[in-house]
């Protein structure tokens, strides 16, 4: 969970209304002027941090109509951004795009560059609430440049927070935090908004660290409940609640973790924060299941799973799916358990195929940016061009004619240039939204495995403690006795499926031994598989680690699934500069103008494409399949 805060607080002060029928009564009495506008924004500023999304549309949308007929930029501004946020907070990001991009052509019309910039800022907000993260620190970048060269410490230490934001989206905790308390150091004032949503940030930073840094965070997150109780930010406060029991549920207290969920709830509802509430919400559930309160556990997941549906919020459903899934576990209920796991894997591909669809629309973006600022330097090219050989022509008409076709042949030149650096881009950005897409992967596998050793594999281990307890304690009959022993088994049984699923996931012996030890122990766990390796053993760059031990698993587990092989011989060649990888199988083989579009080979073909390596096939029908795959070596670990 964490919070982009959207730059509305710059365009003049207004004051928080604490009793807003006090407003209310002056609305018989406004007039269509400045003063009914200010009017409008007070009380939709007031119903915004109250939870009234609807009514602080209702508001803002008059006083931006309102401003348009007095011609008010003022008031146009400062309701517009307003109602972009309320689009964002209702998950309509494209629509809150559109209202800003529609602010900033008016601030660029009226030569207003402060306020263009604080349109930027708030369409790289959205963007980064899309997921488009590289499209959002384009936009953000671009604004601190104009804060920056303008000296405002203020909107330079917002932005800051930010920039943190995006690193948070893609679980980059380190990068984060540096800019996190970058913001702690330059913005002055430590009561405001910005500088409450930049400690909470922060302090999601902190304890989503591994290991996590549970005090840090708590000292923050007090700091937080202090600013939201001086602003009267009902919102605010909620969702530092919501935080502070994320921190004792990590630590295993509870009743505090309890308590503080019960309080956020007491705010966010299901219908105007659905995000807000489920995260709330889980967190109840898996306190009841810890509790051993399997009824409830079930009654707010299922709730959960309803929700995030309906809402499309696919982290939130994906967290209800997986703890129904533990339920069933530990009811014994198998085939809950296989619907249950099956459902979360297919939300877990959705999630890799969006992050591909985002890290592709990214670099379009970025491509069409591009383009357009090359036409638009080509075009104001051709009119200079024009206007000097019109002058030309006038003085002489030979020498014009001359002049006309070198500067032909120099705008041809220029446009073949032109086309040529348009190309390698659209390369350069294929090869960028592959490399994204595997360095997301790798992030979530090795976050996946983490919760599984941390998460799942406590619980079990403290049910097993919990049992070992009870049999000291009770004096069992044969009957019990031979129950609690099955029981036992059974929970050893689990704790080894789950340490094998984690392994699966990021294997421990790749992280600390490296990419030789890895596959030696992968390949002497299969039958009918020989491992060789030869040359360097030195360590490579971990990624790069990460991506040749996925593709031999995939390529040895297509071998074991399709091919029949009774043999099947993985070698790895190590050089100075590259590295070569090749699976030899003497299976039925397949016919490789029919098969090589299929979806394994065509995800290690990104795999190889993004390393800017080369793959090679050899197949026939009824003899066998070699394939081979080499890749340059690059950043070495000595």
């Amino acid at each position: 969970m964490f919070l982009s805060f959207l730059m509305i607080d710059h365009y003049g002060t207004v004051a928080q209304a604490s009793v807003p029928d006090s407003l209310l009564q002056l609305l018989p009495f406004a007039k269509a002027d400045t003063n009914a506008v200010n009017l409008y924004i007070e009380l939709g500023e007031y119903y915004l941090n109250a939870g009234d999304l609807k009514l602080s549309s209702e508001y803002q949308l008059k006083a931006r109509n309102l401003s348009r007929q007095l011609n008010y930029l003022h008031g146009l501004y400062y309701s517009s951004d307003y109602y972009s946020i309320i689009l964002a907070k209702q998950g309509l990001y494209d629509s809150a795009v559109v209202v800003n991009k529609e602010t900033m052509e008016i601030a660029l019309k009226h030569s207003d560059d402060y306020q263009a910039a604080i349109e930027k800022w708030n369409i790289g907000a959205h963007y980064g609430y899309k997921g488009y993260n590289e499209t959002a620190m384009v936009y953000f970048i671009e604004s601190l440049d104009y804060f920056k060269k303008a000296n405002r410490l203020t909107e330079i230490g917002e932005l800051y927070n930010e920039i943190q934001v995006v690193y948070i989206r893609m679980n980059n905790y380190k990068e984060a935090i540096v800019y996190g308390e970058k913001a702690l150091e330059i913005l002055p004032d430590s009561l405001s908004k910005s500088y409450a949503y930049n400690l909470l940030n922060l302090s999601v930073n902190y304890y989503s660290l591994y290991p996590p840094q549970n005090e840090k965070a708590l000292a923050y997150l007090q700091k937080v409940l202090h600013i939201a109780a001086l602003n009267k930010n009902a919102c605010l406060e909620a969702e530092a609640y919501n935080c502070i029991a994320i921190v004792y549920l990590q630590t295993n207290r509870m009743d505090e973790s309890e308590t503080y969920y019960l309080k956020a709830l007491r705010f966010f509802t299901e219908d105007n924060y659905p995000k807000d509430f489920c995260i709330a919400n889980i967190g109840l559930a898996k306190i009841a299941m810890f509790r051993n309160n399997l009824k409830e556990a079930e009654a707010r997941a299922r709730k959960n799973l309803a929700i995030s549906h309906e809402h499309g919020i696919r982290r939130e459903e994906r967290n209800a799916l997986s703890l129904l899934w533990e339920l069933s576990v530990a009811r014994k209920d198998w085939l809950g358990r296989n619907r249950y796991k099956a459902s979360v894997d297919s939300i877990q591909t959705a999630v890799v195929n969006e992050t591909m669809l985002h890290a592709v629309e990214d670099s379009k973006i970025e491509h069409e940016t591009e383009k357009k600022e090359m036409q638009i330097t080509m075009l104001e090219r051709e009119k200079l061009l024009i206007l000097w050989i019109g002058i030309t022509g006038v003085i002489v008409l030979l020498s014009g004619v001359a002049t006309l076709f070198f500067v032909w042949r120099w705008t041809v030149q220029k446009k073949r240039l032109s086309e040529q650096k348009v190309k390698q881009l659209q390369q350069e950005n294929q090869l960028v939204a592959a490399q994204a897409l595997l360095d997301g992967e790798t992030q979530e596998r090795a976050r996946l495995a983490r919760d599984l050793h941390d998460g799942i594999g406590s619980i079990l281990a403290a049910a097993k403690y919990n049992l070992s307890d009870i049999n000291k304690t009770n004096a069992l009959g044969d009957i019990e006795l031979e129950r609690f022993t099955k029981s036992m088994s059974l929970l050893d049984d689990a704790m080894r499926e789950m340490r094998l699923i984690a392994h699966h996931l990021m294997p421990e012996t790749l992280v600390n031994y490296g990419l030789k030890s890895s596959i030696a122990d992968f390949c002497s766990s299969l039958p009918h598989v020989k491992f060789t390796y030869y040359g360097d053993e030195s360590r490579l760059n971990p990624k790069m680690e990460v991506m040749i031990y996925r593709i031999m698993h995939e390529l040895v587990s297509n071998a074991l699934k399709h091919s029949g092989a009774s043999k099947i011989l993985v070698d790895i060649v190590r050089y100075d500069d590259n590295i070569a990888l090749t699976v030899q199988d003497n299976g039925c083989g397949f016919d490789s103008a029919a098969e090589s579009k299929g979806m394994g080979l065509q995800n290690i073909r990104t795999r190889v494409a993004a390393y800017n390596g080369n793959l090679f096939i050899d197949t026939k029908l009824g003899v066998g399949t070699e394939i081979n795959i080499e890749l340059k070596i690059k950043d070495q670990i000595k």
